[in-house]
């Protein structure tokens, strides 16, 4: 029988075990702001607002991380079954906060667990959402999934995969207020970690597989109500439409969404969050141009939702290349220069770094072994070699995504991309970005995709709407790389020797290859926590 456990595990030291009390401070955006300053906590989803997920402690080192023990696992729930899916999953972060940690399951459903002994784990309360599997669940593209919570001054932040977001009290779990966001009933659901930034928390959409329109979404966590809403893809009038010309309005369900927790840079005032593919995934032809904002990063106003700059990665994205994940801030020297830089490990398989006060193209670099897809990037603008700018349907290297003529291709990397949701890492004392990738290929079918029947066609809300399907080719394998942010532009890439990061992920990767390490706690022992599904 499967079991979802929360696994802690520590490095035993001369000192006291015990964890920090289980009593903690409101979160206040002066915590978040200063959040690296409480290395024994891990307070953000990312760690920090930038992204980092580095911690600064250093009692678990080379010298004695063959030493880490397993101090105790808490058995969580989420394993029901619901629509195409038999069970649940564990993708979440868990933030801690003196001694006490906040997790959810794939459900939804949000554990308070004191840790602050360091020998258990105690559930002082569970919020269950009552999350309707069936209806839900069914139109999960890609699993039951939920990334994790927030925390905002007494306040949890949680959310379902039906589309609501709760406030629910710090203490108890008691549902302060509800709101429902996103709508199942249009193929939309919500499985990211809400990110906060003063009093609103900002989330988005997934169900790019369903055909939405994706969107990034702020609620007023004082109210309960809407703060704004901004969409992934521009409707008429709006700067970005044009690049939708198949004069049909398909990008009413063009996709775009949401599903990993944006990054917050308050020097200049602007989230960064990552878009996903554009929708069919594997007919182009049925969204001929580029397709704004698909497998992009947009640059938003947390107070307003107003876009600053986009920057898109694939144009006319054929591969399904989701760009969602993390977009880590970090300030370098670019020949001599200090920048302001926003970097990217992106699913296509190159590394990206962007000036990110105007977006503008800085440096990328393949880091991926296996890339067939395009010959590499144009210096100056950063787009592929292979994108032709007067052509409306892009083909990139012949033979790498499906067309109508020949509808059988073979891509590099495969559907999960050099890098997926897996987050990276960066480590300032070293200027090293770490980034869980993978290895392989794959063969996709296109098939021509009918229109949804609000358009003409055939297509019902809630059905798949890809264009065509992924089949295996090659067995992925991971791999873990470091990518070195100094100096500019000539970044090598080169693999961890005998570093501590290496040793650890090692030693979790032997574990689960999806485990997902989140953080360490301080008091007399370092604790290193993560979450896994074991039989």
């Amino acid at each position: 029988m499967r079991k979802l456990l929360v696994s802690v595990a520590l490095i035993a030291l001369t000192t006291s075990g015990a964890l920090s009390g289980a009593g903690a401070a409101d979160m206040s955006f002066e915590r978040a702001l200063n959040a690296d300053r409480e290395p024994q906590n891990w307070l953000l989803h990312h760690k920090n607002y930038q992204g980092h997920r580095f911690s600064a402690l250093k009692e678990i080192n080379t010298g004695t991380v063959g030493n880490l023990r397993l101090a105790f696992t808490v058995g969580l729930g989420g394993l029901q079954s619901g629509g195409r899916y038999a069970q649940g999953n564990l993708e979440a972060t868990p933030l801690v906060d003196n001694g006490m940690m906040y997790i959810p399951d794939g459900w939804g459903s949000v554990y308070a667990i004191d840790v602050s002994s360091g020998k258990k784990g105690e559930i002082k309360w569970k919020f269950d959402p009552g999350v309707d599997r069936a209806w839900a669940g069914d139109v999960a593209c890609c699993g039951v999934n939920n990334r994790g919570v927030a925390l905002w001054k007494d306040k949890v932040i949680s959310i379902a995969l039906d589309g609501r977001i709760f406030a629910l009290n710090r203490a108890t779990g008691e549902v302060v207020w509800e709101r429902k966001a996103a709508e199942p009933a249009l193929g939309e659901t919500v499985t990211l970690a809400p990110l906060v930034v003063r009093d609103v928390a900002i989330i988005g959409s997934a169900g790019g597989e369903f055909g939405i329109r994706g969107w990034i979404d702020a609620t007023d966590l004082n109210t309960g109500q809407q703060a704004w809403r901004t969409y992934t893809i521009p409707g008429v009038g709006e700067p970005g439409n044009e690049t939708w010309k198949d004069g049909k309005d398909h990008w009413k369900h063009g996709g775009a969404s949401i599903w990993v927790t944006a990054t917050y840079d308050p020097d200049t005032e602007t989230i960064y969050q990552g878009i996903g593919n554009a929708g069919p995934d594997y007919d182009p032809e049925y969204r001929p141009g580029d397709n704004k904002w698909a497998a992009s990063v947009l640059a938003l106003d947390p107070n307003s939702g107003k876009i600053k700059w986009g920057f898109q990665y694939t144009p006319n994205d054929p591969y399904d290349y989701d760009e969602i994940s993390e977009h880590q801030i970090i300030n370098a020297k670019v020949n001599g220069e200090d920048r302001k830089l926003v970097v990217h490990g992106a699913r296509n398989g190159f590394y990206y770094a962007l000036d990110r006060v105007n977006g503008a193209f800085v440096a990328g670099k393949q880091y991926v072994d296996q890339l067939t897809w395009t010959k590499g990037l144009d210096p100056k603008t950063g787009r592929p070699l292979d994108y032709d700018p007067a052509k409306d349907v892009q083909v990139y290297v012949e033979g790498s995504h499906p067309t109508r003529a020949n509808p059988v291709a073979t891509r590099c990397p495969a559907t999960p991309g050099g890098k997926n949701w897996e987050p990276a890492a960066y480590n300032p004392e070293l200027s090293l970005i770490y980034i869980p990738s993978s290895e392989g290929c794959n063969q996709l079918e296109g098939k021509v995709q009918a229109d949804f029947a609000d358009q003409g066609g055939t297509v019902q809300q809630r059905e798949r709407f890809t264009g065509g399907s992924g089949k295996p080719l090659e067995q992925t394998t991971g791999s873990h790389l470091s990518v070195p942010t100094e100096p500019y532009p000539e970044p090598e890439i080169m693999e961890v020797e005998r570093t501590l990061e290496k040793e650890v992920i090692r030693q979790l990767n032997r574990a689960h290859p999806d485990v997902n390490p989140c953080q360490c706690e301080k008091v007399g022992v370092e604790y290193c926590c993560f979450v896994r599904e074991v039989e």
